[in-house]
Parts: structure tokens; C-alpha cells; sequence
């Protein structure tokens, strides 16, 4: 060991040093022993590099000195550039405290652990304990160090591995006296907010207990999952979005005017990434009627008929290619019901297919709360669109921001102001026309404005090349001279040998547009028939023959439907399964078909159109009463056809009777009634005087030679 460094002592006075010194001091050698040997050589090494910058110091520009330093030791072992020295320069003036005056050379191993008195056990449940305290507060790790060192250890409860604090002082200090409270600073070793720090959990487990899995799904690994093998339309992603922009609805005969948020629908095809269709609309707010007879106002959503219409709207545009279709939906507003995804299976046989994205139902502490939700990020090649969408539509009139309260622009509530007494209705107000408020120039645009922007923004997306999308080819394009429109590389061949020299040549990742260009070349999308495509314009219903009706209900709307013919229904059993598809707008038919997708026939509605027949009405209650005649004598026919045999034994049995009474009647025809009662008198006390002698006959049982003579009748002659 090098004594370069020692300082000389004189025989007659000692002078104790003062300031920081860069040795290890001789109560730490176990200490310092107990670390690997590549350990102790860098913090020796560090040590003798601090002393001559600190040396040096006094001399001028402790910077340059530090580079001075570096480039004559930076080879020699890691860690000794000149920003790394000052680092570690400034680190272990740091250390310098009462306890330590002449520095601490811990500070200068990463990852220090010195020794503990506690057990694996005990480690592991301090940590433990640590870890709750920094997840049960929702905003500031540093507060719960705080807690713990200010309130918890104070106060006197026991610490898992430590116990209380005066269990700690009279295990590290047994021969002083306890105090009365816990002196200030009086902490383990290793409690200090840096070290403490170090126990803390990782980002996706505070999230995870904080926020949910939702927010910390971002903190945990996560398959990639490469489409780039798909063809067009073999899987398509559909969603529902609200755009940052409000517009100003200018009104009609049920909603009056305002200015209404705007959402809509987008079908995405994962293969290319194009936007295939869309549908977007202001989110007005109308009057519903309440059962008490109150009023409240309504936001109108989107609808499943709102996704019906965009399926139709897709499969019009596109067609069905020659191999099976996938939709991807999620199961909250853009779901895809479950008549619909029958009614989608039946109708293209089985070569339409929907599947839903997982649903969180996680209970993260045994006897908490469930998280409960959808997992956007099953479906994350149209979520992730959206952020450029918005990018693009940032510069509308009317931005609000995705949070309203937040993020929306300093003058959106005096935009608002203004264009509410613009377009204010009632008493007081303005009261303009739709037609007058049409060509006023407002802060916020009109629906149709809005529509026609986000369809600029989803043809701008298709033709995007500024993007890493897996999967997708490069193009080769050459530009004759400096500016020029690029042009593909096939039409190399057409440019004059002498010009070919002076090309630039560039790559592209291929737009959106052009992959589904070149894939959908190879592929074969056949024409749906319109009276197909209709279907998907009704409403779908799963529906359950049942008491000679077929009876069910649509948006609190109850519907009854019967088979007045018998042709239909007939022979159907009570809890036989249909599938009908029921227009709205006009309810009076039902169509039926199995769920297989064959057709059965068309139902009528018991009632009309609407249901209900005005009491009033009475040729029409006397069609209605007609109707359910025919159906419940056509029950009784039913009923007659198979109980015949009984009906005929029936008849006979009446006959018979009328046969004895008729013979009874004309033999008691010339009596008074007195006569008749004596008479009917006496037969009853004959036929009750036989039975008794029948009864006696049958107790005293039957003579063997009674026996052998009925035995005898009863054998054959031979």
C-alpha cells in the first residue's frame, strides 16, 4: 500500500487534521474489506483523484483542473472523466457531517448496502412496509417518508424489522439512559429519504394500485403483434370518438338551436391502416318526458342503429372479399349487439365474424372495489390514429381541447356567450330561423363544416408517409433536378442515359392508400345485393314464439306480432327461437327468419302501427277482435282434430244414456211421483240386499268341490 498520501507526524506535536479526508478511515477497514476487490481498488484509486482536485482547488479554476485531471487518468479506469470527478468531488464534500467530519467514502460505491442488523425476514418485511406507505399516498412519495420519519417512528408504533424506536435505542445504545420522547434525528441507519428512495416500488405498481390497470398498461411488457400478413377487410377495427371541436347546430322542428359537442364512428382496415368509413354528428340535447310526468334534458349518444348504418355504409362501398371478414369491436358504445351479430352471421353465412375486446373486472385488493372498463389497447391500431386525426383538426374555429375544463383556450366561454344570444330561443331571445343562423359567421362551425374537415383529415391520414407502420414496403422515387416532383422508380428506364447521372434518388415508407391499392389488386371484393344490404338497415331481434304470438321489446316500445294465416307459425312449439328484423319507422311488418338464415315469413303487428287501437275505432277493433278470433278458432279445430276419438267415445256414451232413460221413462210413465220415489225405492233396497249376500258368499269362502267344478268349466273338452 502506497504511503505517498500518508501525512508525516512530528515526534513532538500532532496536529489533528481539519476538512475532508481522502483515505479510508481505520474504525471502516472491516467495512471497507467486506466489498470486491475491483471495489476497493476504484474507491482508492477515486480517493487519491479527489485529493489532487481538491488540492488544486485553491489554485484556480477547479473545472479546469478537474480536466487536467481526466486527461491524464480518464484511461485508467471508468469514472474519471472530468464531469464525473466534479460529480463525485461535490458528492463527498457532501458527506461531510458531525458524525463524519473528514467525509464518508461510502458515498462513492454505487448501490451501497453496509450492514444490518436486521434478518432476511426482517429486510424484506421493512421493505414491504415501505413500499405501502409510497403507494398509499396518491401524490407524493417524499410526503410518505415524511410520515414515516416524523409521525409513525416518533410516535411509538412498531416498524416491521425495527419494532418501536425504543426498541432501537436499547438495542444500539444499551448503556445510555432512555429519554422521555424520541430525539430528533434519531433514525436506523439507512433511513435517509435518498436511501428510502431506493426501496420504493416501480412506476407500474404505484399506477397499478393508484390509477388501475388501464393506466399502468403502459408500465408492463406488451406483445407486438404484426398485421402485416392481413389482407384488405380481413380484419377491421371499429370505434367511437368525440372530436375537440363544438359546432353549432342550427336547429329543426323537435330540437332547438345550440352549440353541441360532436362524436361519430370510424371503420379502420388494419391490413393498410385506411379509413374506410365514418359517421360523425352533433350530440344535441332534447326533452325526454319523464314517468312523473317532469321533464329533463337528454344528450343524445350514439346508437346501435348508428353502427347498423355504418356496417351498411361498408359493406355498400366495398363489397365482401372471397375470404372471411373479422370485425373488432369493443363493448361499450361501438358494440356490436348481439342480434346483429347474429343477423351478420346468417346473412353472409357465416363469413362475417365479430369479436369484442376484453373487459376489465379486476379486484385488486381482496375486499375492495372492481375496476371495471375496456382495454383500448387490444384494438390500438385505431386508437393510436386518433391522436393524428386530432393533430390535424387542431386548427379548427370552436377547439375545446379533449377536457373542456382544462385544456380548452382562454376565450372559449366569451365565444360561447356570443353565439348563445345569437341563436337563444324563447322569450327574450333572438328566436333566428335555422335558415338565418345558417349564414351567420359564428365562432364554432356548422355539423356540416365539421363533416366535411374530418373527411379532409381522414383522406390527409391515407396519404401520410411519415410513419413506421409494420409491415409496410418502401417506394423508390427519383427527382430529375433539385425540386422536382418525385417520380416512381419504374420510370427510371424512360430518362436519358445522360440525365441518370445527376438523379436523386429517395425512399418512403408506402401511404396507407397505396398499400391498399397494391393489396387490394390481388384480391376479389364481390357486390353485395342491395335487398341484402337492406337487412342491415332494420333492426335486428332475437325473438321466442310464445302463446300463439311472437312478443318482445325495442327501446321501451313493446311489440306483439301474430301469424293470422297459420301458414307460418303452424306446427311451431312454444319457445321455437326466430330471428326477426323489425323497421323502426314503420313496425307494422315483422320478418322472420330461423337462425340459420332461411327465410319463414312475414308477421303482422296485433294493433297497427302503433300498437294500440283507438277505443273510439270501432271498425278497427272489430278487424283486431276478427284477427284474434280466427287465431283461437284455429286452436279449437287444432284442439277437436286431436281429441276426435275421445269426442266420438263421447257420443256413444251419450247415447247409451239416452237409451236407458228413455226405457226408464217409459216405464214409469203412467205412475204419479209418489209412486215413481217408492219405486226407485224398493229397486235401491233390492240391489242393497243382493250386495250384502254377496258379501257373505264372498267371507265364507268357496267349497273344494265348488272349486273343482269351476276348475273343470274352465278347462277344454278334450
Amino acid at each position: 500500500m502506497s504511503t505517498s498520501l500518508v501525512p508525516t507526524l512530528s515526534s513532538e506535536t500532532i496536529t489533528l487534521p481539519t476538512g475532508p479526508r481522502f483515505s479510508i478511515p481505520l474504525d471502516d477497514l472491516a467495512e471497507f474489506s467486506a466489498l470486491a476487490e475491483a471495489r476497493r481498488t476504484e474507491v482508492r484509486f477515486t480517493l487519491q483523484l479527489l485529493e489532487r482536485l481538491h488540492a488544486l482547488r485553491g489554485e484556480g479554476n477547479i473545472t479546469t483542473a478537474a480536466q487536467v485531471i481526466a486527461a491524464n487518468h480518464r484511461h485508467q479506469m471508468r469514472g474519471c472523466s472530468a464531469s464525473s470527478l466534479l460529480r463525485k468531488y461535490y458528492l463527498y464534500l457532501g458527506s461531510v457531517t458531525e458524525v463524519r467530519p473528514q467525509g464518508d467514502w461510502r458515498c462513492l460505491v454505487a448501490q451501497y448496502k453496509g450492514p444490518s442488523f436486521l434478518s432476511a425476514k426482517q429486510q424484506t418485511a421493512f421493505d414491504e412496509f415501505v413500499k405501502q406507505l409510497a403507494e398509499d399516498n396518491h401524490r407524493s412519495m417524499a410526503e410518505a417518508w415524511e410520515l414515516l420519519r416524523t409521525e409513525i417512528w416518533p410516535s411509538g408504533k412498531p416498524i416491521p424489522g425495527y419494532g418501536s424506536w425504543i426498541d432501537h435505542w436499547v438495542r444500539t445504545k444499551p448503556t445510555e439512559p432512555l429519554p422521555k420522547c424520541c430525539p430528533r434525528g434519531f433514525f436506523p441507519i439507512g433511513w435517509s429519504k435518498r436511501n428510502l428512495y431506493r426501496k420504493a416500488p416501480n412506476k407500474g405498481a404505484r399506477v397499478l394500485f393508484q390509477r388501475g390497470i388501464a393506466a399502468a398498461k403502459r408500465y408492463f411488457p406488451s406483445i407486438t403483434r404484426d398485421p402485416s400478413q392481413l389482407r384488405p377487410l380481413e380484419l377491421i377495427a371499429i370505434d367511437d370518438f368525440n372530436l375537440d371541436t363544438l359546432c353549432v347546430f342550427p336547429g329543426d322542428s323537435k330540437t332547438p338551436p345550440q352549440i353541441a359537442p360532436v362524436a361519430g364512428l370510424l371503420a379502420k382496415d388494419v391490413a393498410t391502416r385506411r379509413n374506410l368509413v365514418w359517421g360523425i354528428g352533433a350530440q344535441v340535447q332534447r326533452d325526454e318526458r319523464m314517468p312523473d310526468g317532469s321533464v329533463r334534458k337528454v344528450r343524445c349518444g350514439i346508437r346501435r342503429v348508428d353502427v347498423q348504418t355504418l356496417l351498411h355504409a361498408l359493406f355498400a362501398k366495398f363489397g365482401l372479399p372471397d375470404y372471411p371478414v373479422t370485425i373488432l369491436c369493443e363493448n361499450a358504445t361501438a358494440s356490436i349487439s348481439a342480434e346483429l351479430e347474429l343477423a351478420l352471421s346468417t346473412l353472409f353465412e357465416g363469413r362475417v365474424r365479430v369479436e369484442r375486446t376484453g373487459l376489465i373486472n379486476h379486484r385488486l385488493l381482496t375486499n375492495g372495489f372492481c375496476e371495471k372498463g375496456g382495454k383500448p389497447w387490444e384494438k390500438g391500431w385505431i386508437e393510436s390514429a386518433f391522436n393524428s386525426l386530432w393533430n390535424k383538426l387542431g386548427a379548427m374555429p370552436g377547439y375545446k381541447g379533449n377536457n373542456q375544463r382544462l385544456h380548452s383556450p382562454a376565450g372559449l366561454d366569451d365565444a360561447i356567450r356570443y353565439t348563445n344570444v345569437l341563436i337563444g330561443q324563447g322569450d327574450g331571445k333572438l328566436n333566428l330561423p335555422p335558415e338565418k343562423i345558417a349564414l351567420l359567421r359564428l365562432p364554432f362551425p356548422s355539423p356540416e363544416a365539421v363533416e366535411r374537415a374530418f373527411a379532409w383529415a381522414c383522406n390527409a391520414y391515407d396519404t401520410r408517409t411519415d410513419h413506421k407502420y409494420i409491415g409496410f414496403d418502401q417506394v423508390t422515387e427519383f427527382c430529375l433536378t433539385e425540386g422536382s416532383e418525385p417520380r416512381p422508380f419504374s420510370e427510371l428506364a424512360l430518362v436519358p442515359v445522360a440525365q441518370q447521372a445527376s438523379l436523386t434518388i429517395t425512399q418512403r415508407p408506402e401511404a396507407p392508400i397505396e398499400r391498399w391499392q397494391r393489396l387490394a389488386a390481388t384480391a376479389h371484393f364481390r357486390p353485395i345485393p342491395p335487398a341484402m344490404l337492406a337487412l342491415l338497415l332494420l333492426t335486428p331481434k332475437k325473438v321466442t314464439y310464445r302463446n300463439h304470438q311472437i312478443t318482445f321489446a325495442h327501446d321501451k316500445i313493446g311489440y306483439t306480432y301474430v301469424d293470422e294465416s297459420g301458414t307460418i307459425l303452424g306446427g311451431v312449439t312454444d319457445g321455437a327461437e326466430f330471428l326477426g328484423y323489425l323497421d323502426t319507422a314503420a313496425p307494422e311488418q315483422l320478418h322472420l327468419t330461423d337462425t340459420k338464415g332461411a327465410y319463414v315469413g312475414t308477421l303482422n303487428r296485433l294493433g297497427g302501427k302503433k300498437g294500440a287501437i283507438d277505443i273510439r275505432d270501432k271498425d278497427a277493433l272489430q278487424k283486431a277482435s276478427a284477427v284474434t278470433a280466427t287465431i283461437l278458432n284455429r286452436a279449437v279445430a287444432e284442439l277437436r282434430e286431436r281429441h276426435s276419438e275421445q269426442d266420438q267415445q263421447l257420443a256413444l256414451d251419450k247415447a247409451h244414456n239416452d237409451a236407458i232413460r228413455q226405457e226408464h221413462v217409459a216405464a214409469t210413465g203412467g205412475l204419479s211421483s209418489a209412486e215413481k220415489i217408492a219405486l226407485a225405492a224398493g229397486e235401491n233396497r233390492a240391489r242393497a240386499i243382493q250386495s250384502a249376500a254377496a258379501a257373505k258368499r264372498a267371507e265364507r269362502g268357496i267349497s273344494a268341490q265348488a272349486a273343482s267344478n269351476a276348475l273343470a268349466d274352465l278347462l277344454p273338452e278334450s
